[in-house]
């Protein structure tokens, strides 16, 4: 636990380099399904959507696969869109070097698992960035 609230410290108050390292190591972390709740209870899921919008490429496709992560837990679903990571992660689908892009299509793939979610993708017109 005392690592994972260093990586938060990170993504909330460091460089752009190391909030992108950070959310790597977070994505890595989120592979592991007790460790999720951990993620979101140590307040990372805001930190990583800001990332998604403000960071390097390679910090907003970290942040991208973090979400990702994070999303394989059905109830986890709903608090990412409520963050706002629907409209950042289909920005960087659309502008995104092609490691974002990857990563940006995974998040959503596993974001419209859910049904409603899917509703959403379509009209935010994220279905033509997708095929």
């Amino acid at each position: 636990a005392g690592a994972l609230l260093l990586l938060v410290a990170l993504l909330r108050a460091s460089t752009k380099e190391s909030k992108a390292s950070a959310a790597g190591a977070i994505e890595m972390l989120a592979k592991d399904a007790p460790t999720r709740a951990l993620i979101l209870e140590a307040g990372a899921l805001p930190l990583l959507v800001a990332l998604l919008r403000t960071g390097t490429e390679e910090g907003k496709a970290c942040a991208a696969l973090a979400i990702g992560m994070l999303a394989n837990d059905e109830p986890t679903r709903a608090l990412i869109l409520e963050a706002g990571a629907l409209p950042p992660l289909i920005a960087l689908l659309h502008n995104g070097t092609e490691e974002g892009e990857a990563c940006a299509a995974l998040a959503i793939g596993i974001l419209a698992e859910e049904v409603l979610t899917r509703v959403l993708i379509l009209e935010a017109g994220a279905l033509p960035l997708l095929v």
